[in-house]
């Protein structure tokens, strides 16, 4: 069976997973035609190229899509998060995520 996990990153996990599907929880920042710039967990910014005619009307939201580059993600979906997101919180799951001591839980 294929493994489907998208696994939850920031900008500075981003490199590590090129070409592959991931979780990206993000502060809306600016948006110019088709590319929304959003603030990750740990405070970097990432450029997102966004889906034909999404609407997005929430600061918040997280970005299921595909590594383009170190700071590209090519939107697959998008989850809207509401107006008040802890973001040091969302920051320490993504590192738990990826703790070798959780391992076996994700």
């Amino acid at each position: 069976m294929a493994d489907h996990r998208s696994p939850r990153v920031n900008k500075a996990r981003m490199a590590d997973y090129k070409g592959q599907m991931v979780r990206l929880i993000a502060k809306l920042i600016s948006f110019r035609d088709d590319v929304a710039i959003v603030e990750a967990s740990d405070g970097g910014e990432v450029e997102v190229k966004l889906l034909k005619d999404i609407q997005i009307d929430t600061p918040y939201i997280e970005v299921i899509g595909q590594v383009a580059d170190e700071r590209t993600i090519k939107m697959m979906g998008c989850i809207k998060l509401g107006a008040n997101v802890d973001m040091k919180l969302a920051n320490d799951i993504v590192q738990i995520w990826h703790d070798p001591k959780f391992a076996k839980v994700f």
